[in-house]
């Protein structure tokens, strides 16, 4: 029936045989080359949009589904009770099912049961109650909790622990790379300050003895000139100890730590390079 029913509207030639006939709001009759049938006007679990294409391109919405023209077997002229797809049901005119063969029995599996009118009066009664209770009270205290701290300090307390680590945990693992890469970090800066430091009054103590002792033999400049080629070649060294944490570096946050300290020990470098050369003259 349903074959011949789309081949007619296709060809957008409709029989005169074939009429829709209601005698009810929701039940009715539909005739098809001379055969009676029982249809019923059933709801649909939800909403579905129609929409249409001229070039199988571009598809306009046109309308929302929300009810389905049912047509069931031959009629039977004695009123049968209705049925939901051949099941009795508390709504006869809810249809079960979706448009789709994954979806049968939608309703019952995806919908969630309504909650019945008693039960909402009685949570409606409680709450009233608590609030009357709330009010009467002569002191509230409260107190709002943010997970999110929680679990920061679960997380931190995680990492300083240092006994009775599971080693072959991956997530534990790198947690410790990257608390130790940190660490490690952190440590390099300030023995990079300190360097800083120290030369800083290194240079200032060289001033003063230049000014000082302008006729300070060769022997005291040539040990001046070792001990800046010996801060030379430690600095190279820190600059490759750094490349070699940038290349290994577990995040973005260390490797823009480590391009930054870089940067920094290379300007050193250039000054220290500059002033060995000024010593050489």
């Amino acid at each position: 029936m349903s074959d011949k029913l789309h081949e007619h509207v296709r060809k957008r030639e409709i029989p005169e045989d074939v009429r829709l006939h209601f005698k009810d709001n929701r039940r009715g009759y539909f005739y098809l080359e001379g055969k009676k049938y029982d249809t019923t006007l059933v709801d649909l679990p939800t909403i579905v949009e129609s929409q249409k294409t001229l070039d199988k391109k571009q598809f306009y919405k046109i309308a929302d589904i929300s009810q389905m023209l049912l047509v069931e077997g031959p009629s039977k002229e004695e009123n049968a009770p209705s049925l939901a797809n051949g099941k009795h049901s508390t709504d006869p005119y809810a249809y079960q099912h979706g448009l789709a063969p994954p979806l049968k029995h939608v309703r019952k599996r995806r919908f969630r049961k309504k909650l019945s009118k008693r039960a909402i009066e009685e949570v409606e009664r409680e709450v009233e109650r608590l609030l009357e209770v709330d009010a009467t009270a002569e002191d509230v205290q409260y107190e709002v909790v943010d997970n999110r701290e929680m679990e920061l300090e679960l997380e931190s307390d995680a990492g300083t622990h240092d006994i009775d680590i599971d080693m072959s945990d991956a997530e534990s693992e790198s947690d410790e790379d990257l608390a130790a890469a940190i660490d490690r970090g952190l440590e390099e800066l300030e023995e990079e300050d300190n360097d800083d430091d120290d030369d800083d009054d290194d240079d200032d103590n060289d001033d003063d003895d230049s000014e000082e002792d302008e006729d300070e033999d060769e022997g005291g400049k040539t040990g001046e000139i070792e001990q800046k080629r010996q801060e030379i070649a430690e600095i190279k060294q820190a600059i490759q100890r750094k490349i070699r944490d940038l290349m290994t570096a577990p995040n973005a946050m260390l490797k823009k730590r480590f391009e930054t300290s870089i940067e920094s020990l290379k300007k050193e470098l250039a000054l220290k390079e500059a002033h060995l050369a000024e010593m050489s003259k």
